[in-house]
Parts: C-alpha cells; sequence; structure tokens
C-alpha cells in the first residue's frame, strides 16, 4: 500500500506525514496494520511545494521517481503502461483510494497559479506542472485525464469526497471533480463529513469516520490479494516481470477488404436467392444513413432463423449500399469469437497498411479505432454474429472475482471502447443475443431492430428459391414453412438436405415426422449456404446449442428454466409456473430475460406468458441428452408439475385450464419410474383426470384413470386406499359417460370393500354409499336407491350432526331422488336446505351452490310455481354464466329450464329470445346434428307453436326431419324420436305412441338404455300413455 500525498501549498515541512496524521497518530502507521498484518505499507514523499521549492521536477517526473524507487498514483500508471521497464507494476496495480482527488481540476488552482508565480519571481525558483495539473481546463489537465481515462476500466476505486468547507475558501474540490463517475461494480464513491485537510486525517482508531475507511480500504486490498497473479522471472536479473499487459485487452475482427479509394469490401458476393425481408433492410438504412452526416449504431437481433438470415440481411444491405453509394467504403466483421475479432483488425492493418508503433503491437485495437476515426471518408463497419453480451459491456461479476491473466482478460472484456465513432461511418450489428444489441446501441431502442421468423409468403420464395426442378404445391410449402415454425435457417436446412438426397416436400415431411430422434437427426444434418463463417455452426441444432453452452456459463438460473421449459407444451406457459422453478422475483425476471434475449423464449400479451418455438425445444431436449441430464430434467418437470397442479376445485378451475397441457406435456417425456417418484406421477394425473372430469371430457379422464387404477394395483395391491380411491374415479367417469352397468360394479366392488375395512362410520365409506345410489336412481331402480341413501344419511347425522356439508349433501341427493318420484314437497324440503348450506358455505357463485339450485329450481317447475321459478332462475342463469361460461353444458340446461318457465308464465318473447339463443350457442359448439343442438331447434317450434305461429313452428318442424332423414336415415333412432313428435303436436296420438315405441327400441340398441336420448323418450311415452304397466306392454 503506497499513500501519496497531494500538494505543499504552505510548504510546511514533513508534508509527506502531516498530510496523514492527527493529534500525533498517523494512521497508516498506528491503526491500519492492525487491521492488515500482511501489508508493506510506504508513504511516498515529494516536493510538492508549489511556490518556494528547489526543483523543477514536475508531475512525470515525480511519477518516474515513484516508480524507480519501488522497481505519484495517477501519472505513475500512465508511464508504466507506456514504458516496458515499469510494466510490471502497471499489471500489479488493483485499486486506487482517492480522498478529495480533483480529477477534472478545481476552480482555486488559477488562484493559487498567481500566488506562485509572483513568490517564484521575487525568488527566482523554476516552474513545474504540479499546479497545471489542477487547473480546470489546462491542456496539461486534459492531456493527464486522458492518459488516465485509458486506464479507468483496469482498477477498482474509493472515490472520498468532502462535504464541509474549508475555512472561508469553502468546498476546494467538489464532488463532480472528486468522483470518477464509474460504475458502481468499479467504483464507491463515499461522502465523508470532513473538509479538505482533514479528509483524510483519523484522531483514533475509534473514530466513525476511520472505520469506515479503513473498513473499505480492508475490503479492496483482501479482494486485490485473492485474484491470482500470471507472472514470470527473468533470470538475466531476477527481477519479476510481467506477462502481457493487461490494458489493451481485445484485439480485433476478421475484416474482408482490399484497400483502394474506397477502402474495404463485402467479403461474400450477393446472394441471388435473397428473398424478402424488404421491410428490415428499409428499416436499417433509414437509421445509418445518410453517412457522413450522424455516427449511428445499429443491431439486427433475435432467432430469426439462426445466423443465416440476420447474416444474409447485412450481405444484402452491404451491397446495396456498395452499389448505391460508391464513395463508401464497407467493412465486414466476424465476431463469433474473441480470437476471430481479434484476427481481423490485424489483417485490416495489414491491408490497409495502417501504421503500427514498432514498440506497442498489442494496441492493434485502439490502433484501427483511430484510424477509422480519423477517416474523412465514408464508412459502414458490419460487426456479423456478435452474441455475447460482455462484448460490449464489463460484466461486474468478473471485477469482483479479483485479476486474471492476461489472456483471461482480454477474452472476458468489452469491445466497446475500440469501436470507432465518427461522424462519417456508422455501425451494424448481427446477434443472437437481444441483450447484447441493446448495449451496443447504447439505450437507443429505435436502433434495435428484430428479425422473426418469415411470412408464409417469405417462405414460399425462399424454398422456390433453394429447390431444383418443379415446385411443390403451395400448401405442400405452407405444411412444410409450418413445420419449421418459419425460421430461415431451418428451411434452409431442409432445402439442402431434400436437393443432397432427391427427395420431395411430402418424402422429407414424411421422415421429419418419424419421431422426435429423427427430426433431431435433420436438425443437425450440416448444410453450406452463402456468407457463413467457416467458424460458425451451420446446422439449426447446433447453432442454438452453442447458445445453451454460453447461457449456460453465463446465466445458469436461465438454462435451468429452459430444462423445465423443454418438456412443457411450447404455447402460453405461465410465468406462475416458472416460479415454482425460481422462488425469487429478481432471479426469475433475470433467468427469462436472458432467454428472451437470446429469443429462445417470447412473451405473449400482458407477460403472464410466454412461448417457445418447437425447434428450439427439439434442441433443448437433445442437448440435455448429450449432458446426460435428460431424464433427472423429465423427473424433475414432472415433479414441479405435480406440486403445482391444483387441486381441480371450481376456483382453480382457470390455473388447472392453464397448467392442463403443460402437465399433460411432461407426462410424454417421463421415464419408467418406481417408488416415490411413481407415487408422484400417479398423483399429478389423478389431479388431471379429476378436472378433465368436472369439464366433462371424460374420454380424455378415462383414458387416465384406467391408467391409474392399473398402476396403483401393481404398486399397492387391490384394497389399498389410493386402489379404492381411483377405482371410485373411473367409476364418476363411467357414470358420465351413461355407463351406469360399469360404474355400478366398480361402485359395489369399492362400497362393499370400504365396509369391510373400514365400516360405515366412515366418510370414504359414506361418500362409496352415495355414489352407488345416485347410480340405482339413474337406474330407475329406486327404492335400492332410497334405502342405501337414507342408511347413508343416518350414519352422516349420527357422525357428523345434521348441518354438516357431508349430511347435508347426501340430503340433495335423497332431493333428486325424490324429484324423480315427484315427491315434490319432500324433495323441496331437502333441495331448499342443501342450497341453503352450500350458499353460506362455498358462496352463491359456487358450482356446487348453483347444482343445488337447479335442483330446487325442478322441484319448483314441477310444482308449476312459474314465479318463484323465474325469481330462482334468472340469478343463478346469470351466475352460472359469469362463474362457468355461456356456453358451459350446465348453463345450457339452465337457459332451457328459463325457456320452461317463460312457456309457462306466457311471456313468449323472452322465451324465444333465451331459445334463440340457446340454440344458436349449441349450433355453434355442437353441431347442427347433435342431439341438444335438435332437442333446443324443437324446443324453439314448440314455443312457437304455443305462441300461435304454426308456420315458424312447422317450418323448424320440417327441418329437424330434413336433417335426421339426410344425416341419420329414416329408421334411426333420432328420426323416429322427432317425427313421433310432429306426429303428436299434430293430434296423430296412436301413429305418435308406435313411432315412439319404435325410438326407444332403436335408441336402447344404439346407445343403451341410460343415455340421455333414450331417457327423454321413454319419459315422455310414459308422460304419454300415463300408465306404467301400459308403457310396460308396449315395449
Amino acid at each position: 500500500i503506497i499513500a501519496v500525498h497531494g500538494l505543499n501549498p504552505k510548504s510546511k515541512k514533513n508534508h509527506a506525514e502531516k498530510t496523514w496524521e492527527s493529534n500525533g497518530k498517523l494512521w497508516l502507521r498506528d491503526f491500519l496494520p492492525k487491521q492488515l498484518p500482511r501489508a508493506r505499507i510506504f508513504l511516498f514523499s515529494y516536493n510538492s511545494k508549489v511556490a518556494i521549492q528547489s526543483s523543477a521536477a514536475g508531475v512525470r517526473e515525480q511519477a518516474h521517481v515513484l516508480l524507480d524507487r519501488l522497481r505519484l498514483e495517477r501519472e505513475a500508471l500512465v508511464q508504466a503502461k507506456l514504458s516496458t521497464t515499469y510494466g510490471s507494476i502497471c499489471t500489479s496495480t488493483f485499486g486506487i483510494a482517492f480522498f478529495g482527488t480533483p480529477h477534472r481540476g478545481t476552480h482555486l488552482a488559477r488562484v493559487g497559479g498567481v500566488a506562485a508565480k509572483f513568490v517564484r519571481a521575487i525568488l527566482g525558483t523554476a516552474s513545474n506542472t504540479l499546479l497545471k495539473a489542477l487547473s480546470k481546463g489546462s491542456l496539461y489537465a486534459l492531456e493527464l485525464s486522458a492518459n488516465f481515462d485509458k486506464l479507468l476500466e483496469n482498477y477498482k476505486y474509493l472515490s472520498f469526497y468532502e462535504t464541509l468547507p474549508f475555512k472561508s475558501i469553502g468546498i476546494v474540490v467538489e464532488k463532480e471533480s472528486a468522483v470518477l463517475g464509474l460504475p458502481d461494480s468499479r467504483e464507491k464513491a463515499v461522502a465523508l463529513n470532513a473538509d479538505h485537510e482533514e479528509i483524510c486525517r483519523f484522531h483514533c482508531d475509534k473514530d466513525d469516520r476511520y472505520q469506515y475507511v479503513s473498513s473499505l480500504i480492508v475490503e479492496l486490498a483482501n479482494s486485490g490479494t485473492e485474484r491470482p497473479l500470471t507472472s514470470c522471472f527473468d533470470e538475466s536479473d531476477s527481477t519479476l516481470l510481467a506477462g502481457p499487459l493487461h490494458y489493451y485487452i481485445y484485439e480485433i475482427l476478421e475484416i474482408g477488404l482490399q484497400c483502394t479509394n474506397r477502402t474495404g469490401m463485402v467479403p461474400f458476393t450477393r446472394n441471388p436467392g435473397f428473398v424478402g425481408r424488404e421491410h428490415t433492410l428499409s428499416q436499417v438504412m433509414e437509421r445509418i444513413m445518410p453517412l457522413g452526416k450522424v455516427h449511428s449504431r445499429v443491431a439486427l437481433y433475435g432467432l430469426g432463423g439462426g445466423t443465416t438470415s440476420k447474416t444474409q440481411i447485412a450481405i444484402e444491405l452491404a451491397h446495396q449500399v456498395h452499389d448505391a453509394h460508391p464513395g463508401v467504403s464497407v467493412f465486414w466483421i466476424h465476431a463469433n469469437s474473441i480470437s476471430r475479432f481479434r484476427e481481423s483488425y490485424n489483417d485490416l492493418i495489414k491491408e490497409c497498411d495502417i501504421e503500427c508503433p514498432l514498440n506497442d503491437k498489442q494496441d492493434n485495437l485502439r490502433l484501427v479505432k483511430q484510424w477509422l476515426e480519423k477517416q474523412c471518408k465514408r464508412w459502414l463497419l458490419i460487426i456479423d454474429n456478435a452474441d455475447q453480451a460482455s462484448f460490449f459491456t464489463l460484466d461486474g461479476r468478473q471485477c469482483e472475482k479479483g485479476s486474471t491473466s492476461a489472456m483471461q482478460l482480454q477474452e472476458d472484456s468489452p469491445i466497446l471502447q475500440y469501436l470507432p465513432e465518427s461522424s462519417y461511418g456508422s455501425i451494424l450489428i448481427t446477434t443472437r443475443n437481444r441483450a447484447a444489441g441493446v448495449r451496443f446501441v447504447r439505450g437507443v431502442g429505435q436502433n434495435m431492430i428484430e428479425v422473426g421468423t418469415m411470412t408464409k409468403e417469405e417462405s414460399r420464395c425462399l424454398i422456390k428459391s433453394a429447390l431444383s426442378g418443379d415446385y411443390p404445391t403451395d400448401s405442400d410449402m405452407d405444411e412444410l414453412a409450418e413445420m419449421l415454425d418459419y425460421l430461415p435457417l431451418a428451411i434452409m436446412q431442409a432445402a439442402s438436405f431434400m436437393e443432397e438426397n432427391v427427395l420431395t416436400v411430402n418424402e422429407y415431411m414424411r421422415l421429419h415426422n418419424d419421431s422426435d430422434e429423427t427430426r433431431m437427426g435433420l436438425l443437425c444434418e450440416p448444410f453450406e449456404t452463402l456468407g457463413r463463417d467457416s467458424e460458425t455452426p451451420n446446422a439449426l441444432a447446433t447453432t442454438l446449442i452453442v447458445s445453451l453452452d454460453h447461457i449456460n456459463t453465463k446465466e445458469p438460473n436461465a438454462i435451468d428454466s429452459l430444462s423445465l421449459i423443454a418438456f412443457l407444451d411450447q404455447h402460453h406457459i405461465p410465468t406462475s409456473l416458472m416460479q415454482q422453478k425460481l422462488t425469487k422475483p429478481l432471479d426469475l425476471t433475470k433467468a427469462l430475460g436472458t432467454l428472451k434475449a437470446f429469443s429462445l423464449i417470447t412473451a405473449n400479451g400482458t407477460g403472464q406468458s410466454f412461448s417457445i418455438h418447437r425447434l428450439v425445444q427439439l434442441t433443448v431436449r437433445k442437448w440435455l441428452i448429450i449432458e446426460h441430464e435428460f431424464e433427472d430434467k423429465a423427473i424433475h418437470a414432472m415433479d414441479i408439475l405435480a406440486e403445482s397442479y391444483p387441486d381441480a376445485k371450481f376456483e382453480n378451475w382457470p390455473t388447472c385450464a392453464a397448467y392442463l397441457p403443460h402437465a399433460m406435456s411432461v407426462l410424454k417425456y417421463t421415464p419408467e419410474l418406481h417408488g416415490k417418484w411413481l407415487r408422484r406421477r400417479l398423483y399429478l394425473q389423478e389431479g388431471i383426470a379429476f378436472y378433465l372430469w368436472e369439464r366433462g371430457r371424460c374420454d380424455e379422464a378415462e383414458a387416465l384413470d384406467l391408467l391409474i387404477v392399473e398402476e396403483n394395483k401393481k404398486e399397492f395391491g387391490m384394497e389399498h386406499p389410493e386402489t379404492l380411491e381411483s377405482l371410485a374415479s373411473l367409476s364418476s367417469t363411467y357414470c358420465s359417460q351413461n355407463r351406469l352397468l360399469e360404474a355400478e360394479k366398480l361402485d359395489l366392488l369399492v362400497m362393499t370393500t370400504r365396509k369391510r375395512l373400514l365400516g360405515t362410520r366412515n366418510r370414504l365409506t359414506l361418500t362409496s354409499m352415495v355414489n352407488l345410489s345416485s347410480i340405482y336412481r339413474r337406474q330407475c331402480r329406486f327404492s335400492e336407491a332410497e334405502g342405501l341413501i337414507l342408511e347413508a344419511l343416518e350414519e352422516s347425522k349420527s357422525l357428523f350432526g345434521e348441518e354438516h356439508e357431508m349430511t347435508t349433501d347426501i340430503m340433495g341427493h335423497l332431493g333428486k331422488l325424490y324429484l324423480e318420484l315427484n315427491r315434490l314437497p319432500e324433495a323441496e324440503a331437502l333441495a331448499h336446505k342443501d342450497w341453503t348450506v352450500r350458499k353460506i358455505m362455498y358462496g352463491p357463485g359456487h358450482i356446487w351452490t348453483l347444482s343445488a339450485a337447479e335442483t330446487l329450481l325442478d322441484v319448483y317447475i314441477g310444482q308449476k310455481r312459474w314465479a318463484e321459478a323465474k325469481e330462482l332462475a334468472v340469478p343463478t342463469l346469470q351466475l352460472l354464466e359469469e362463474n362457468i361460461g355461456t356456453e358451459d353444458s350446465e348453463t345450457q340446461e339452465c337457459r332451457q329450464r328459463l325457456v320452461d318457465i317463460y312457456a309457462g308464465l306466457n311471456d313468449w318473447p323472452n322465451a324465444e329470445q333465451l331459445a334463440l339463443q340457446a340454440l344458436s350457442i349449441a349450433s355453434n359448439k355442437l353441431g347442427p346434428h347433435d342431439w341438444d343442438t335438435l332437442v333446443m331447434k324443437h324446443d324453439l317450434s314448440e314455443v312457437y307453436a304455443n305462441w300461435n305461429n304454426i308456420q315458424k313452428a312447422e317450418e323448424l318442424e320440417n327441418e329437424i326431419l330434413e336433417d335426421c332423414l339426410n344425416t341419420f336415415g329414416p329408421d334411426h333412432g333420432y328420426t323416429l324420436f322427432f317425427s313421433a313428435l310432429v306426429l303428436k303436436r299434430r293430434g296423430e296420438e296412436t301413429e305418435a305412441i308406435q313411432q315412439m315405441v319404435r325410438s326407444i327400441k332403436r335408441l336402447e340398441y344404439s346407445l343403451g338404455p341410460y343415455f340421455n336420448p333414450t331417457k327423454s323418450a321413454t319419459y315422455l311415452l310414459q308422460v304419454w300413455c300415463g300408465d306404467d304397466e301400459a308403457v310396460n306392454k308396449l315395449l
């Protein structure tokens, strides 16, 4: 640690010591060694008198004195850099602490200068540059500052500045001059409660200012000694020498050029197959022009098919500029790696005969920059494939690691400071990394131009330009482009493969769709394209894998997130799902930001979700295979979905719907599991199946239920609670599919097993009893249903009490049974009780509450209490529309009930309006020939018939019959059913009954006895005949 004092305006003795001393205590000697016992601490004393002095030595000379004695701080470092003799000092210096140092000079230096000149004139003493170095705006101060600025990014700084006025003079060095203004990662600016004289004096080690200052110095010293040192010994004199100087960090780029009056040429010929992208080209041209007037920096970024698409745009732009502006020099720079970057500037120096100082061969970067800035001719610099954000800023984390070797420092340093800046020229970069582009354009957002996927028309043109022979059909080309996500690089790669292997587009698509493994092999196929750098990967997969490797080293959290995303559905991935992976908001934001910057994911709409290209996702999975992490990451993805997939309660339906495609996707990639992981997978599958069943997607639920049952049997045995629960779920699915015999068999098995193992006084057993009684009710086995449900009700009252939700739920089921038995007063009491309790427990808009309300509504309709029915039906329908949607089957059923109520009230306009709405929804959702659509059309015809609009009624009836005849044929159960209804309305009673009997027999044969069409037909026949015995004889 070397302490360098400031000026000595009063020519005091022992100024070097007095600068740091207070009350006889020199803190560098008396306090600091206790905190840094391994440090050697020096005071450097030099002649800093301003007026009366014996030396003309100025800043440079004093700096050389310090360097020689060590084999003044800012100038010493500059001189060390300029001279190889002192190179080791420059490279060994780590940090500097400035106490009130006027980097930009101080206005008080001019006052001191006048007094000093007066004294020197009287005494005849020599002048020096010490005051010049402090004078604001002096040429010497500017030169000194500029030289030091070149070294700023080599060190870390503590900049202490004064906040108290010095005597009557005021603040000597203002904060703006005392602070370098560097990023927080490199400079810490600290305000001290002291004036200019006391800013670096402390009377004891308990002083608050000293404790703060010393802690920062200790921290700086420790971080300096932690960095590795790269050095070697010169055997001739055993003096420690540094390796290559750190100062010039990067050497730049390969440039394809020929030096003529127009310096520089594009290294690639024009691509005759270049298509589309006119809008992008015009955007770039608008921003870089006019050359020679203003300096612009433009970034082409985005996945855009990989490097090729952006490179092709840049090549086309270069040729357009070359042709349209003969006086413009165009330089092409490959920046896919620092070594290519470095080679290119060396080539530029050779090609253009740029004079290079013999003693400074390391300075090629700055040499080229200065050469371009001095050119009075217009130029365009194109930097291709600059994908690393670190090229355009110094990563603060690199600084925290301490010193590195010269080569390491060059590989991790920015190139931004070596890019020329002149109104005569502009710079265009191409990059996959949006963050690199943002830093390059320095916050000018309009100069960021995204290269996205191609349009359908552009894709067709690209395919045509790449294939020989007869062109494929437009539909084939569109299908190929869509399959390849409209990515230019993928399309070119596919076209190259087709040409090499003499394949048609259809043959290629069949091969592509064979399997993930085949698709991955095709994505890895190399091919050649104009404008590709020899060191840049050409296949889409290898191009993306390079990006993944780069991200993995810089932002591991981003790769962790991508390892989850790889197994999800590619569309609408909720950001909330990713929070299960990264719980800290900042970590998640940075991780997703990195993936967006590389265009690996794309934000959707409001930013609550994002999507990923299918081919990118495929490549990530391939990368995980290469890294031997595929199975582990697939299991981890499944586990995250198992943890985050919510219970399919009504209030969770939106989240379940958002997570569903991703949960289904991870299951496709989950390997064979056992033990703990198998149970986790089953847990996820059960949640999915329950949601699918709740939403009426019973076929999908059945497939999962069957799988879960079999896995549970193998893992746990037939009578394990998990197995019995899965059997009960499968039974519920069968019930929803009207497969009542299969459901009955399962529920009977579950109920008897639970009774034996758990007894009747158990909630699970009671649930099984209620489920089985519901099946008996739907099979019209009313006596068995009533006996079983009454038993369950008594047990529940005894076990839980009358007000418990289990008890009231059983009451609701018993109410439905009494409704079907036409025991309406009993049904009303039970349904009203169930509805009231559910309103209190779940709220009026909950699906379970609304279901209870509909049962009560059916009771009112059965009692023809139309006014009360309407009073309940209108808000119930509104709540159903708000909470589960206007098109849901539950909502449609309630809408039909309200049509019946309006008809009962003779409110035909409202009945017509609602019936038309129900018919429109059913027709759009289910199609014109679905059973429910046909029933709703018949309900509308009945409204017209009862409203005495016979013509409209008959028109609708004829439409129904015509649809049925054309779609199903004359002997189909639907055709017979609706023809029976027409005969009945026309008063042909006998014919109507005969036709309905035929309909029931057909429907029972084709659908079974428990499906809605069969049950509706049977119910109407009972109403028409009025005698169950007669109906049984007819059937």
